[in-house]
């Protein structure tokens, strides 16, 4: 282990001791620990000569270390490390930023820093927070392996739609880091070879969006609708923008703490212009194009402690509708003190259709373990 990741594993275990041994007061901000832990295995990994399960694989999914406190009476600040694995892969800063959430005219809210972005529904949620183990293929293939979680800078206000409806609208300007980690085409926006000459050292900023409203369907049920939208400089060389929209629902029936039903879904659809070559006078020959995914799930829950559900996926992919994935999940919650542990089973069988290639067919089992210590907890009834 390196002396910077050692030093860092120790200042995290000293603010959680320090918070612990003496007593709270306004200055000691709320320190939450939540590692996640996977056993997995597979039948893909020999295809096509052999379809066989693989030897169960053990890892550290994520080991979260959130630190939040409220700044003054007017904004506070949220702190999200995380590290994933056990060897030498560095720590790193998931989320930092302040948002200030009061005294702003029109009940306006501005967050600053770096941050998942409220585009779509479940984005903007942390892993732990979902009641499946994998990212639905829709948003894997369209945001990346991380989301939109980038620096900058978020406006959200309140609409006014009366008393039965909850109305918001967020706008965010951010710096552009996330089209390099979700499109293969983008280049390097930190100065790889050629960035600068093309673009003269410029931000290739993004921009994101989100409308949503809440509103009860009955005493015992409600409702989200969301609609959202992205765009960023995809290919740098030649200044071409992608454009993304999003709309998302999410309905929730709740009867009693010991039983309730989510029902949720995001369809995408991508559209942007691609380079094909120059013609004879050097001038850019560009194709439109267009694809989609989606995704949706339900998630049961009785007994108070268990939860049983499952999720179908569909997806093409950024720069080609003949490349197609989709999915069926089916999964099983355990929560056996309430919010504190929680045990995660889940099967996935997943196929890949990508052209000039057989249709390629994955199972998988997994079994998650993640147990939340401060108030940030693990999953949220």
């Amino acid at each position: 282990m390196k002396p910077k990741q050692l030093g860092a594993i120790l200042l995290c275990y000293f603010l959680f001791g320090l918070s612990h041994s003496f007593a709270q007061t306004s200055l000691n901000p709320d320190i939450s620990v939540i590692p996640r832990f996977r056993v997995e295995t597979n039948d893909g990994a020999k295809l096509p000569a052999e379809r066989k399960f693989s030897r169960p694989e053990f890892t550290l999914e994520e080991f979260e270390l959130a630190v939040q406190a409220y700044l003054n009476p007017y904004a506070r600040a949220d702190i999200f490390l995380a590290k994933r694995g056990v060897g030498t892969e560095p720590i790193e800063i998931e989320e930092a930023y302040a948002t200030f959430l009061r005294g702003l005219p029109g009940n306006m809210n501005i967050r600053i820093g770096k941050y998942l972005a409220e585009y779509g529904k479940l984005n903007s949620l942390h892993p732990h927070a979902w009641p499946f183990l994998t990212k639905p293929l829709s948003l894997e293939r369209f945001l990346g392996e991380e989301g939109i979680n980038d620096l900058g800078l978020s406006v959200s206000f309140l609409i006014p739609t009366g008393d039965v409806l909850f109305t918001r609208f967020n706008i965010d300007v951010l710096a552009g880091n996330t089209t390099a980690a979700i499109d293969p085409h983008s280049g390097n926006l930190s100065g790889g070879p050629g960035y600068a000459d093309t673009l003269g050292g410029k931000p290739l900023y993004a921009n994101a969006a989100r409308l949503m409203t809440f509103f009860p369907v009955s005493e015992n049920s409600d409702i989200e609708i969301g609609l959202s939208g992205l765009t960023g400089i995809h290919d740098p060389y030649n200044n071409l923008r992608f454009y993304y929209g999003n709309f998302d629902f999410k309905f929730k029936w709740k009867p009693s703490s010991y039983t309730s039903l989510v029902l949720q879904g995001e369809a995408l659809l991508n559209t942007r212009n691609v380079a094909t070559g120059t013609n004879l006078r050097g001038n850019l020959i560009t194709q439109s194009l267009t694809s989609s995914g989606f995704y949706v799930y339900g998630d049961y829950q009785f007994q108070k402690i268990f939860t049983i559900g499952t999720r179908y996926d569909w997806s093409q992919s950024p720069y080609s509708k003949e490349d197609k994935a989709e999915a069926i999940a089916i999964f099983f919650g355990y929560y056996p003190v309430e919010e504190t542990t929680a045990f995660r089973l889940q099967y996935q069988h997943t196929r890949t259709n990508v052209p000039g290639t057989n249709v390629l067919a994955v199972n998988s089992i997994a079994l998650q373990f993640m147990f939340s210590m401060g108030p940030h907890k693990a999953h949220p009834f």
